[in-house]
């Protein structure tokens, strides 16, 4: 409860600071105690507990410079002071717990996609795996060039992909690429409009940076609302996926998320492999070449992996007509690397074999199975969500292939041929 009386719901973090800090009432808890205590551990960037204690100030409504609750001891730490009073009105919020249960309960009873464990009840265990409801968001936008050098512009777009990639995987969070305006009118809706301003929000941006021969890019997380920076994290790009994604992990250690992916790195290390991705996810003729051109120079210069290769058959079966893209069959049918790696576990090659069996083998349930399976590991793969809508509007289930094109579009509101086949689709059941 604010001083001023009103109620104030704090992130799960947070929520823990405070409780360290009631523990030790009076008493400094210094930074590495916190760590210990609320971040279990983690390796943490320098801002991530002046943040915390900021947003835990100003829940409390105390003032950093004439501090009544909570004061900080420059080089020690942290102290509740002995006198302070923090109030939680426990009434209010067990009803309202006991609200999300009810309303839980209704979502299971018609269909949504909730899941309920309710081993412990004094705790809140819903978890959404879809965009209706989601848990938190966080938007990317592409990794942008600084100083306006467009010549590293393919790098950049290469590191936003991989790293939509992997964010993509961690199932209660929602990621929303290139979100410009939070509340705008646009086809999507804005995202406090669509999903309510008490959902979390986050905001990510990356900027690209050239250090002699290497680059680096700075990612930075913050609260779109207030501007504040929640984590930031420096990524050499030389040193691929094994160094971004435990550095994303720190990022959603900083989140009120349960679950992050496991992925040690990724199935492909090539800037160009996630170039191409990155293309053929557009969905239309023109980005199709692009990514043919991407690949076909891949395919010459380097090994080709499973990866890349179901990449190519995906693309090949989506875009045959496309001169470049069937230019790229010779090289497809080259012998593959094996890496041991098993592609039935890895999203991107389950919803390129979904691609492929649809468009190319006209097979339908095996594509929706695929692409099940895909979602599965990635909820958050907008281009699986595509390719699932493709498949239900084969088997003639038009209303189920608008809805899967609906969650697609809202995930990626930068592919407007999501946005185009969703109003045909709508035209065709209209004329039904």
């Amino acid at each position: 409860m604010h001083k001023d009386g009103h109620l104030v719901r704090l992130e799960d973090k947070i929520s823990k600071l405070l409780d360290a800090l009631i523990a030790r009432r009076g008493s400094i808890v210094t930074k590495d105690e916190l760590i210990a205590q609320v971040w279990a551990g983690r390796e943490l960037s320098e801002q991530t507990i002046p943040v915390a204690i900021s947003k835990l100030r100003k829940a409390l409504g105390d003032d950093i410079n004439k501090p009544t609750m909570l004061e900080t001891i420059p080089r020690q730490g942290y102290r509740l002071l002995p006198h302070a009073t923090v109030k939680a009105n426990a009434e209010r919020s067990n009803a309202a717990l006991g609200w999300k249960w009810a309303f839980a309960a209704v979502l299971l009873a018609i269909g949504g996609a909730v899941f309920l464990i309710p081993d412990e009840p004094a705790q809140e265990q819903i978890q959404f795996l879809n965009t209706d409801k989601p848990h938190v968001i966080v938007t990317i936008n592409d990794v942008r060039v600084a100083d306006g050098d467009q010549a590293d512009t393919g790098l950049a777009i290469s590191v936003s992909e991989l790293a939509a990639y992997y964010l993509a995987q961690t199932p209660d969070l929602l990621v929303i690429r290139h979100w410009w305006n939070l509340d705008a009118p646009d086809p999507t809706g804005g995202i406090y409009t669509r999903y309510g301003e008490a959902t979390p929000v986050y905001s990510l941006k990356g900027t690209l940076l050239k250090e002699g021969d290497s680059h680096l890019v700075t990612f930075v997380l913050s609260d779109p609302k207030t501007d504040e920076i929640i984590w930031s994290g420096l990524h050499p790009v030389d040193r691929g996926s094994q160094r971004l994604f435990p550095l994303f992990n720190l990022m959603l250690a900083e989140l009120p998320v349960d679950t992050v992916p496991q992925l040690a790195e990724a199935p492909a290390e090539s800037n160009a492999y996630w170039r191409a991705r990155y293309f053929y996810e557009l969905s239309n003729p023109g980005a199709a070449k692009i990514a043919a051109n991407e690949l076909s120079s891949l395919m010459t210069s380097a090994p080709v992996n499973p990866a890349i290769s179901a990449l190519a058959e995906g693309l090949i079966a989506r875009w045959q007509s496309v001169p470049e893209v069937s230019d790229l069959m010779e090289k497809a049918a080259l012998p593959t690397e094996d890496n041991g790696a098993d592609s039935s576990n890895e999203s991107n090659t389950l919803v390129d074999q979904a691609t492929k069996s649809l468009f190319g083998d006209k097979d339908a349930d095996r594509a929706l199975e695929l692409a099940e399976r895909a979602l599965a590991i990635a909820p958050g793969d907008h281009f699986a969500h595509s390719i699932k809508a493709e498949a239900l509007a084969f088997k003639g289930k038009l209303n189920e292939a608008i809805a899967s094109y609906r969650l697609a579009f809202r995930l990626a509101p930068y592919a407007k041929a999501y946005e185009v086949r969703m109003a045909a689709l709508t035209s065709e059941t209209n004329n039904n």
